[in-house]
């Protein structure tokens, strides 16, 4: 009895400590982002480039599954380019209530969130923790600040959607984008999804990229209350928030703090 007590008691207390050393680790990351929207009223909008920045959190359950809580800083947006030669867009000017293709420029929009992602992740490689891993899960993010600006004219309204150029036909609602700094029209809480894909170079480097998107939409639906809007309000015509969703591919380089 004694001579199968003891080996198991060793392999018991050997599972435990190879268990303790690989409890919690703490990380930092850091990356870019290339975001855009998704959705009905995306038309013709391009990426724009940000920064993402946080930290990590892993918890192995396995050789080769952990979960991996996050907290990070993410710069989210889109640019939309007008040019009054080839009326890509339609825009209202700060120097009265001027409805057409007027001027040329860029609308740049800045979102600024804090995104928790929680991520189950699988080692491909060996027990270690080296090569490469796959990642998925779920994602909810926090709307800090916003800030729409323009280079070129003094737009202050831009329009979105497919029929953002027909001027010509009678509409009711116009989707639009605001140049400005609030946040009332936009949803402060939105959920989403990561799928990545990455490479340890060692239980403390790593190397990912991973593409995010939303379920919700970025706007509140329904009328826009933006003060931009007010001096173009009309019985007859609605100024809509646009109907699109945040999506980003990030590049990020990851360093585990109490990594072997």
């Amino acid at each position: 009895m004694k001579r199968i007590l003891l080996p198991s008691l060793l392999l018991l207390a050997a599972g435990t400590a190879a268990q303790a050393q690989s409890g919690p680790r703490f990380g930092l990351k850091a990356g870019a982002n290339l975001a855009s929207y998704t959705g009905t009223d995306n038309t013709a909008t391009t990426n724009k480039f940000g920064l993402n920045a946080g930290l990590t959190l892993n918890l192995g359950l396995t050789d080769q599954l952990s979960v991996q809580p996050e907290v990070l800083f993410s710069q989210k947006g889109t640019k939309l380019s007008y040019n009054e030669d080839n009326s890509d867009v339609t825009v209202f000017l700060t120097n009265g209530n001027a409805f057409g293709r007027k001027g040329s420029g860029t609308y740049s929009q800045t979102l600024n969130y804090l995104d928790v992602p929680v991520l189950l992740r699988y080692n491909v490689g060996p027990s270690d923790g080296a090569g490469f891993f796959l990642e998925a899960g779920p994602q909810v993010s926090f709307l800090l600040s916003q800030r729409g600006e323009v280079s070129g004219d003094k737009a202050t309204v831009v329009l979105a959607g497919p029929t953002r150029n027909d001027i010509n036909s009678p509409r009711t609602k116009l989707p639009c984008f605001t140049v400005d700094n609030t946040t009332a029209d936009m949803n402060t809480t939105t959920f989403g999804y990561v799928l990545g894909v990455g490479y340890r170079f060692s239980n403390a480097l790593s190397l990912s990229a991973r593409y995010t998107g939303d379920f919700s939409q970025a706007y509140k639906s329904g009328e826009g209350k933006a003060e931009v809007l007010k001096p173009y309000r009309d019985p007859n015509v609605k100024f809509t928030n646009p109907e699109v969703r945040n999506s980003a591919f990030q590049v990020q380089v990851g360093y585990v703090l109490n990594g072997n």
